[in-house]
């Protein structure tokens, strides 16, 4: 498989993986919040967010270095990952002890220090777990880890219904995560001796490259922790406990809905955009453009249905009247979303031309606005105003991507897309409100359906591209090809 015909491959396969998570993630999301209340699903929440917040410790800005090293040297996979993984271990008991004095001095009761306690034990195979799908994006082989993400979602909705059942609580429930993540973790690991080679011994010289060229990813992503995980902290000491499950609950809507770029650029274009980027500038350009046309196209319909059916998403999800406060935060997050999908393209092109200090400088001037904004709006707006930082964190990324993405890569045709998808969403608009109080299922599949044939209708993807598509299902795309046989010069890691 070469190509887009290996693009194909990956994304089908990241597809039909998301397909199973995303249904396993709302299933749990549904129990959790069914049976713990707003209260209780804002302390698990609370407890998943300092995972994430710390894991960035662990991840130590390794996994996009691996990727694109990998994806230009093959070669560089086996050392560099046995590398990483000794790095990610130490760092992971480094975070765990700051999690236990960071959590201590905010003075949490001692049931949700110890929900916390459990849930980050998710730091080192969680760490873990990531480097290897690097490599496996590396090498443009997404199969493996698309099945053990959705291995890892089944299995923890199983684990976590199956204790909430016999009320267990939520440390138990908080254990589950993590004896999924380490299934998870076991599956990558068996499938990787196909592709990879690895000795596992520490290598100083080949580790102290792997440090000093992650350094611009962690700070970047440390950064990022603060402006994009800190709100439901903030949210914890300054709002009650329902106050941050309702924010909690809109949340973790707009987390599911991430996966598209996920996919899309993390996973399939970023490999593909790192080798170009030392081919052929111009078929760069045209890989960016389509990348920001396709997080249009998907992007608009799903912000404008999150801001129409807010509140029936919410009753169906969660089913509970306590709930209801979360519509409000979730219209607020939706344009972020939006804003998101593209600033993700955006992003992995200056990964992609080595430019990813750019995001340092970005991530850096976004901390004291959203921190600042967050202090400001929280004690009066409670959960919306946090969603509405969000959201506006989000346009001052996209408007500082835009200055430093360089033009000739960026073009302005997207704005012809944008244009016709706020008119095929006009008329998903039209369609949900006539159809009124139908049930929330007729609602989204007829708003699908009026997105698609107005799409369509308007040629949201161009012929080329169609015929490019198919093209691609029967012989090898000369593109790729080409790329995969050019010499490429050597990585200054």
């Amino acid at each position: 498989m070469t190509g887009l015909r290996r693009v194909l491959g990956n994304t089908s396969a990241m597809l039909i993986s998301q397909a199973v998570t995303w249904t396993a993630t709302v299933v749990l999301t549904a129990a959790l919040g069914r049976q713990l209340g707003a209260a209780g699903f804002g302390e698990i929440y609370l407890a998943i967010t300092f995972a994430l917040i710390f894991g960035i410790l662990v991840e130590f800005g390794l996994d996009q270095q691996l990727t694109r090293a990998v994806a230009r040297q093959p070669g560089l996979a086996g050392p560099y990952l046995a590398n990483a993984l000794v790095i990610k271990l130490a760092m992971s008991v480094l975070a765990y002890a700051l999690v236990y004095v960071v959590v201590g001095s905010l003075g949490y009761p001692a049931e949700l220090r110890a929900i916390i306690a459990v849930v980050c034990l998710l730091l080192l195979p969680n760490g873990i777990s990531t480097s290897l799908t690097a490599v496996y994006q590396g090498r443009e082989n997404l199969v493996y880890p698309a099945a053990a993400t959705a291995l890892e979602k089944v299995l923890l909705a199983v684990l976590a219904i199956a204790l909430l059942a016999i009320d267990a609580g939520p440390v138990l429930v908080g254990g589950a995560f993590v004896v999924s993540s380490a299934a998870s973790v076991l599956f990558k690991l068996i499938f990787l001796r196909r592709l990879v080679k690895v000795e596992w011994r520490p290598q100083r010289v080949v580790m102290r490259s792997l440090i000093v060229g992650a350094l611009p990813f962690l700070v970047t992503a440390i950064l990022g922790a603060i402006y994009y995980r800190t709100d439901v902290v903030i949210l914890s000491k300054l709002g009650s406990p329902e106050v941050v499950g309702w924010y909690a609950a809109a949340y973790r809507l707009f987390d599911t809905l991430v996966f598209m770029p996920s996919i899309v650029v993390g996973a399939v274009m970023l490999p593909i955009m790192s080798r170009l980027s030392v081919i052929s500038r111009g078929e760069l350009a045209r890989v960016v453009r389509r990348g920001i046309d396709m997080m249009l196209i998907l992007g608009v319909p799903t912000c404008v249905g999150l801001f129409m059916l807010a509140e029936p998403i919410v009753l169906a999800i969660y089913g509970r009247a306590e709930f209801l406060p979360t519509a409000s935060a979730l219209r607020w997050l939706a344009p972020g979303l939006l804003v998101l999908y593209v600033n993700s393209v955006l992003a992995a092109t200056l990964v992609s031309i080595d430019r990813e200090r750019r995001m340092t400088i970005i991530s850096a001037l976004a901390v004291p606005v959203s921190v600042g904004l967050n202090l400001m709006l929280i004690p009066q707006f409670q959960h919306t105003g946090a969603a509405a930082v969000k959201t506006a964190i989000e346009v001052m990324i996209l408007g500082c991507l835009l200055l430093n993405v360089p033009r000739d890569v960026l073009g302005g045709a997207s704005l012809r897309v944008l244009w016709k998808t706020a008119v095929a969403s006009g008329a998903m608009c039209a369609v949900v409100f006539l159809l009124g109080s139908q049930h929330l299922g007729v609602l989204v599949l007829s708003g699908i359906g009026t997105y698609v044939v107005a799409g369509i209708a308007l040629r949201l993807i161009p012929d080329d591209d169609l015929r490019a598509l198919r093209g691609a299902l029967v012989r090898q795309d000369p593109l790729v090809r080409a790329a995969e046989h050019e010499p490429v010069p050597p990585v200054n890691a």
